[in-house]
């Protein structure tokens, strides 16, 4: 074991973020709340007509691009708030944890830092969870309790 591990794993998504720290044999958790705002998700009826330009599909609308700068600023947000050295395991479904990964890689690219950033799809994770996981990437391995032997 190394001392004083030090890692940061973040389970991330459109609507919140969860950053857990492992340092000095604790966890620390801190939640962000995001204001993106939903995507916008047709349920109408579609149009095939063979004349018709862009046929069955509506055009696309500022709503989308809205969204994105919101997004753009959370993620920014939740990337300020990682520490600048510790090893990174981003999380969580769809493609915002890797949208956060893209950002940290081009700021540490820019500051001219290496750090190791990892990034999977996960569901939902528990702080325990996040804390366990935090901890294998701090490579500080649980304390194994010992059973007497009557």
């Amino acid at each position: 074991m190394t001392t004083d591990p030090t890692a940061t794993v973040v389970w991330v998504d459109a609507e919140r973020a969860v950053i857990c720290r492992w340092h000095a044999e604790a966890a620390v958790i801190e939640r962000f709340e995001s204001e993106v705002p939903g995507q916008h998700r047709s349920t109408g009826h579609m149009r095939h007509a063979p004349g018709l330009p862009h046929a069955g599909g509506r055009a696309q609308d500022a709503g989308e691009s809205h969204r994105l700068e919101h997004l753009r600023g959370f993620l920014a947000d939740v990337a300020r708030a990682i520490p600048e050295h510790d090893a990174i395991w981003l999380m969580g479904p769809g493609q915002t944890h890797d949208r956060l990964a893209e950002l940290l890689a081009a700021d540490d690219r820019e500051h001219g830092r290496e750090r190791d950033i990892k990034s999977s799809p996960a569901g939902l994770l528990t702080d325990r969870q996040l804390a366990a996981r935090a901890r294998e990437l701090a490579g500080d391995p649980p304390r194994r309790r010992r059973v007497a032997v009557a």
